[in-house]
């Protein structure tokens, strides 16, 4: 029992606050919300911790996605104030792209490596490892979005 909960806080630590925060920069980039240190921080933080306990929760595995979407929802809404039918397409095409970031990396990298979904998933660094080149594919997006949000304010 103790090995499992330190193995989900470092789940929480090296992948779960990484995704809620490139996740969160590519909400407020949809979204046309300026970035600010504070609820980006704040919104990713309950983000991690929310998807850790609904990980924890013994819930079919689409249910989980449901719930962290509305809970993305709601968290960038309490922080922001902005429009929530604006955050919710937000928060849609945001799962939409993460989803598809994973599908273009995770397979080959099983492959390549030659470790099983099951061993991956199972290892918290394993899991954060191969996480990793979708989150950036992730973070690049949302940087470039608010790049030509910027622009467009004329600033």
């Amino acid at each position: 029992m103790t090995q499992e909960i330190l193995s989900e806080i470092i789940a929480l630590l090296l992948q779960d606050f990484p995704e809620s925060l490139v996740m969160t920069l590519l909400i407020f980039s949809l979204t046309k919300i300026r970035y600010e240190t504070k609820p980006i921080l704040c919104i990713a933080s309950m983000m991690a911790l929310t998807n850790l306990i609904v990980r924890i929760l013994p819930i079919a595995f689409g249910v989980h996605t449901v719930i962290l979407i509305f809970a993305f929802a709601i968290y960038t809404r309490l922080f922001t104030g902005a429009q929530l039918s604006k955050i919710f397409l937000s928060v849609l095409l945001t799962v939409a792209f993460v989803v598809a970031a994973e599908m273009v990396f995770l397979k080959p990298l099983i492959s390549w490596t030659g470790v099983t979904y099951e061993k991956c998933f199972a290892n918290p660094f394993l899991r954060a490892a191969f996480a990793l080149p979708g989150e950036l594919l992730i973070l690049i997006l949302a940087l470039t979005v608010n790049h030509i949000n910027y622009k467009k304010r004329g600033l």
